[in-house]
């Protein structure tokens, strides 16, 4: 069974390297690559240097956020005996031995799954490597100010797919605006505007929510961007989720806020 890695016990600064990291489709420096659960640029990987380093991308780990040493031909962080260092408020680097790094059954949730599919598409599409990530920024910032609205990010959107480049199932106004949220609101500092240090987590927020979109639209059969509780109760089988009746009654109306019953 794949092995899946989970770290916990940070406390004060970065304390999101705290989760479960899924094993990827790919290797780096001939050791396997893990990217967290959460919807956010985090990888755990090997620097091929006696390192495995937790960061916001895949490459020399030269910038990371927590790191532990791994002497030998290491191929699981667990195995590693510690501790985790990692950069205090301070930005001094400390061992922190509150830090715990263990293997875990990977999951097969299926929207785990389904997040675990993004990286791999955003390579598909050249999203991924720093120097085409810097390419498709200044694109986007076209006026260099390091800044870019909403309606900037719409008119990159219509117009990468409308020339072929991005498929058109990433274009879709509903899916771009919780991207945009969650990327300034969650991931980014709250302002109305996505700085190029969060131009990453915008992209995989515009896949990830584009991707949900196209389940909701196969869930809402009636076409009325609502759901009711016979299309809940039918899209949880349709992606394998098995409640009994009663218990996908229960969670409908645990979500159903105004009990409106849709």
């Amino acid at each position: 069974m794949p092995t899946a890695i989970k770290i916990l016990g940070r406390t004060g600064k970065n304390t999101f390297v705290n989760d479960t990291y899924e094993p990827m489709q790919i290797t780096h420096n001939s050791r396997p690559c893990f990217v967290a659960r959460a919807v956010a640029p985090r990888y755990l990987f090997h620097t091929g240097k006696n390192r495995w380093v937790i960061s916001k991308q895949v490459d020399d780990g030269a910038r990371c956020w927590a790191f532990v040493s791994a002497p030998g031909n290491s191929q699981d962080p667990s195995t590693c005996t510690g501790p985790w260092t990692c950069c205090d408020e301070d930005k001094e680097w400390r061992e922190d031995a509150k830090v715990q790094c263990t293997a875990v059954p990977a999951s097969y949730d299926k929207f785990v799954q389904l997040r675990m599919s993004l990286d791999a598409d955003m390579r598909q599409y050249g999203l991924v490597d720093h120097d085409d990530l810097k390419k498709m920024w200044k694109r986007l910032d076209y006026n260099g100010n390091n800044i870019v609205s909403l309606a900037e990010i719409d008119k990159m959107v219509v117009e990468m797919v409308a020339g072929n480049v991005w498929p058109a199932w990433l274009n879709n106004k509903p899916a771009l605006m919780r991207a945009y949220k969650k990327t300034i609101l969650k991931d980014g500092d709250g302002d109305d505007w996505v700085q190029k240090h969060e131009f990453h987590a915008l992209l995989l927020n515009i896949f990830w929510f584009n991707k949900l979109w196209l389940i909701y639209e196969q869930v809402d059969t009636a076409h009325d961007r609502r759901i009711d509780l016979r299309e809940f109760t039918s899209g949880l089988k349709t992606l394998g989720l098995n409640l009994s009746d009663q218990e996908a009654a229960q969670e409908f109306a645990s979500i159903d806020g105004n009990h409106g019953g849709q």
